[in-house]
């Protein structure tokens, strides 16, 4: 029996260190896991890397062999497109800008016409030359000779202000004479004369400064620094279209610059030109 208890103390003394060696074991077994698992996502993201390395070369390849080879023919044809819509977005707007300059130049001349035939129908006088204008109008009016015609620069002057005392005409005008300029040419002042949409001066004249013409007669001038084109399409809306004949034609002082074998020259594009429309 004492034999027995010894080997069972023996054995008991053993435990422990048994007990030992399976904690570390396991742990040795959970490391070495842990290792393989620390291993095997270096290795993952050094995979997740090359690729994302790769595709990156790819696509650099593919620019680089994009922008060797150039445009396509598709391509090409897209951009041509392109900038037909915006040109053609440019040129309709520059038409529509053109059309609206026509309209109102022309509106302004028939005014004007209008204003001059209801003047005399009303005091049976041309303005500017009205003696009476004084009496009759207004006594700030300056008057005329009374002999039918526009035919000196005090009535040159004189003829916006008495349609504007008269309510025929909008605006103030005073009537100066020392503004006027001569019979023939397109000089005048603001306070004078009724400025044209791009700021030229219309006057009215006994002259005969309409191109190719030889008889004087009453002249509206259309004041200068307007485009031949819009003078083309001015002569087309009111008369025969020719610069040379009808009853709308260029101011002879700008026939050289303006008009090529009696027509306007539009290929030109000369941005100062002036018309003559004879009454």
């Amino acid at each position: 029996m004492p034999v027995i208890s010894k080997d069972i103390n023996q054995q008991s003394q053993w435990l422990p260190l048994r007990g030992t060696h399976r904690e570390s074991a396991t742990m040795q077994l959970r490391h070495s896991e842990n290792s393989k698992q620390t291993e095997q996502s270096a290795i993952n993201s050094k995979a997740v890397r090359a690729v994302r390395a790769s595709a990156h070369c790819h696509h650099a390849r593919a620019q680089q062999t994009r922008s060797a080879r150039g445009f396509t023919l598709v391509e090409v044809a897209i951009v041509l497109v392109i900038i037909g819509l915006i040109l053609g977005g440019v040129f309709k707007g520059q038409a529509l800008i053109d059309s609206a300059r026509v309209r109102s130049l022309s509106t302004e001349v028939a005014g004007i016409r209008t204003a001059w035939f209801s003047f005399q129908e009303r005091y049976r006088s041309i303005p500017g030359d009205f003696s009476n204008a004084g009496t009759q109008i207004d006594s700030a009016a300056v008057p005329g000779d009374g002999n039918g015609r526009l035919d000196d620069s005090q009535e040159r002057a004189g003829v916006w202000q008495q349609l504007s005392l008269a309510g025929f005409i909008s605006g103030s005008y005073d009537g100066a004479q020392s503004a006027i300029g001569s019979a023939t040419d397109l000089e005048c002042s603001p306070t004078t004369c009724p400025k044209n949409p791009f700021n030229g001066f219309y006057k009215i004249s006994y002259s005969a400064q309409a191109a190719d013409s030889s008889n004087p007669a009453h002249e509206i001038y259309t004041g200068d620094q307007i485009p031949v084109g819009i003078l083309s399409q001015l002569d087309i809306s009111l008369d025969d279209g020719k610069a040379n004949t009808g009853r709308f034609r260029v101011h002879r002082a700008y026939s050289d610059a303006c008009t090529r074998n009696g027509e306007w020259d539009v290929t030109s594009a000369n941005a100062n030109c002036a018309g003559v429309l004879r009454e």
